[in-house]
């Protein structure tokens, strides 16, 4: 090939190639996104709302907040998980096991449109990578009162056959949330919604090969509900139990006698020419159980009755409520014999007191009440379960976070007191009590303060080499005590149930500690337990102490010393009196221990230890029951 030919050759590829570099170059600049507008919007987050300032983006939706924002770490714990920034890495970390890095490009394996990015020197992420951080629904809504709805999700919806007892529709989402139960005709179906909160991405139908296609949809986007669709061919009947698991719904499906069908199994064919038998009803109705299990987040779903009701039952031993009338601002329900109840406190949607007592049976079946009492919209009693487990509701609507009590006149009698206040945040959330004086030593509508020592933005003393902080140790301690506790029978009260502040992050010690004291008195609790660990320069002391300051207070300490020392198995460091604030401002018995000492290097590791946590719980459970067994000779009927 002659040289000019050749020259001329090259220089065309030449020029191809910067084109094509010029090309691509364009498109990757042209895709990165560029900053917009600066505003802060409303986040709203489980009821509570904050203000969270933002930075728009040229990606439709996509907005960017600043990695240590503190009212973002705020939204975490509402959210009941743990942010942490970073600045010597640039990381902002979660408690779910993700992290953001800036620059990092994809996340969850998916790309992020926005990757973490400086912006007025802080590092900035976006909005949207937060959901895999907090394992949440984020939706972002623009206009004039535009808001950032931060929701949890519904996790997983799966069949789990259960052999003899059929066969259970598992609903399982990231916080504890409130359903609503409809049971519609033409076609046959059963409708849940789950109010509060967002379907995971890609949950949106499950299949069985008796009932087909289960189908899950986002209803309706922040404020979210998330409908799933039963259908209930002829002879299917779907009911909904309560649950112990309050991150767990539960649809038990019920059909012929003697099937048990597989979720997992594949359908079986029908021989040629063979209609389809239609399977027979069989309704299983859920064993009503005295505890602290709280009742459905809607008052007035009631499980479905039979579609062939069994004959009445008159049985003369049951309990009836004979009455209930209002005497000035108190209600007085009147029992033909001696009842047990449980109650919890409602606040998604409208506040809501409602009272079960199992059981018992309401001859007017249904009472509407007016109600003389600001504050309290009406009272709605209802026989909400027939034969053959029966439970009357008593059912309190409220306009805010008034404080309801309950009184023990007569061993027959049960008084609703409304004395005009609002709750303490912490305060208890579900209890159970009885009309009748318990035995001696009977915990039964005892109220007990549980105080995890810090939390929020106080992590307490830190163990380095074992990656536990104090406040993560005395939450799952108390954690685990309160569920010894109300299984026999306490009505529980914690500080916090979550890493928080009690009061507010960056709050005086004052603040947080009479914000601590105050839970217990607004809840006029009978004891009041404040768990922590020790932490000294030496790392070679160690032990166990209980602390007290008044007299009533060295009682306690004296009645848990030797349970609490035989779980722990450390040094006795004695009973010291001190002090303390929240033993000086607690109007009740009040101890604060001092579990292990969390800088000591082998109390640390145990610390760290799950197996030896639950023994501390277990161990002071067990002083308490000896200071009931002396202390509480008769027990109130509930507060």
């Amino acid at each position: 090939m002659a040289w000019p030919k050749l020259w001329k050759f090259l220089a065309r590829d030449v020029v191809a190639i910067f084109i094509l570099w010029v090309v691509v170059t364009g498109v990757a600049l042209a895709q990165e996104a560029t900053l917009g507008t600066r505003s802060t919007r409303e986040a709203i987050c489980m009821g509570q709302r904050l203000k969270l300032p933002l930075v728009a983006t040229s990606v439709s939706g996509e907005y960017l907040i600043k990695a240590d924002n503190p009212n973002l770490m705020g939204i975490a714990r509402i959210l009941g998980r743990d942010l942490s920034w970073s600045g010597d890495t640039l990381t902002l970390s979660s408690s779910v096991g993700t992290a953001l890095t800036l620059g990092q490009k994809s996340l969850g394996g998916r790309s992020l449109p926005v990757p973490p990015r400086m912006v007025d020197e802080g590092v900035h992420v976006p909005l949207s990578a937060l959901e895999e951080l907090l394992d949440c629904r984020i939706t972002v809504k623009d206009g004039a009162r535009g808001a950032v709805y931060f929701e949890p999700t519904v996790r997983a919806v799966s069949f789990v056959d259960e052999g003899s007892k059929g066969t259970a529709l598992v609903i399982e989402t990231s916080l504890p949330v409130r359903r609503k139960v409809l049971h519609l005709k033409n076609p046959s179906r059963t409708v849940i919604d789950l109010v509060g909160a967002a379907p995971k991405q890609g949950l949106d139908t499950i299949t069985h090969p008796m009932l087909g296609e289960v189908k899950i949809a986002h209803n309706q986007p922040a404020p979210s509900i998330t409908r799933i669709v039963i259908p209930t061919p002829t002879g299917v009947t779907v009911t909904t139990p309560k649950s112990f698991n309050l991150f767990e719904h539960r649809a038990q499906v019920a059909w012929r006698a003697g099937q048990s069908p597989v979720a997992s199994a594949p359908a079986k064919p029908t021989p040629a020419g063979k209609p389809t038998p239609a399977p027979s009803v069989t309704v299983k109705v859920p064993p009503v159980v005295v505890a602290q299990d709280p009742p459905s987040e809607n008052p007035d779903v009631r499980p479905q009755p039979p579609t062939n009701p069994p004959p009445a039952i008159t049985n003369s031993k049951r309990p009836l409520l004979l009455s209930a009338d209002w005497q000035g601002q108190q209600l007085k329900l009147v029992f033909s014999q001696p009842v047990t109840y449980r109650w919890s406190r409602l606040t998604a949607g409208q506040h809501r007191y409602v009272v079960d007592f199992p059981g018992v049976i309401f001859p007017d079946k249904r009472q509407n009440l007016t109600s003389p009492v600001p504050g309290l919209e009406g009272v709605r009693i209802v026989q909400n379960m027939p034969e053959p487990n029966p439970v009357v509701r008593v059912v309190c609507d409220l306009q805010g976070p008034i404080a309801v009590t309950t009184l023990a006149g007569k061993d027959t009698e049960l008084v609703f007191e409304f004395p005009g206040r609002n709750l303490a945040s912490g305060g208890a959330t579900s209890g159970a009590g009885q009309t009748e004086k318990p035995k001696p030593g009977s915990a039964m509508g005892r109220t007990i303060c549980i105080d995890p020592g810090h939390g929020g933005s106080d992590p307490g003393a830190v163990s380095r080499a074992h990656s536990v902080t104090e406040k993560q140790v005395t939450l799952d301690i108390s954690l685990r005590l309160a569920t010894i506790l109300r299984a026999e029978g306490w009505n529980v009260v914690m500080t916090r149930s979550v890493d928080r502040d009690v009061s507010y992050a960056g709050s005086s010690d004052k603040e947080e500690l009479g914000a601590r004291a105050g839970v217990a008195n607004e809840q006029s609790a009978d004891l009041f337990v404040s768990i922590h660990c020790n932490s000294s320069a030496n790392s070679g002391v160690g032990g166990t102490s209980i602390h007290w300051y008044k007299s009533d207070d060295y009682v306690l300490a004296k009645n848990l010393e030797n349970e609490l020392l035989v779980a722990t198995g450390r040094t006795h460091r004695g009973l010291i009196k001190d002090r303390f604030f929240v033993l000086a401002h607690t109007q009740m018995p009040a101890v604060l221990i001092e579990t292990a000492f969390i800088s000591n290097s082998a109390e640390g590791a145990l610390l760290a230890s799950p197996d030896y946590r639950d023994r501390i719980a277990r161990g002071i459970a067990a002083g308490l029951r000896g200071h009931a067994a002396k202390h509480f000779p008769v027990s109130a009927a509930g507060k």
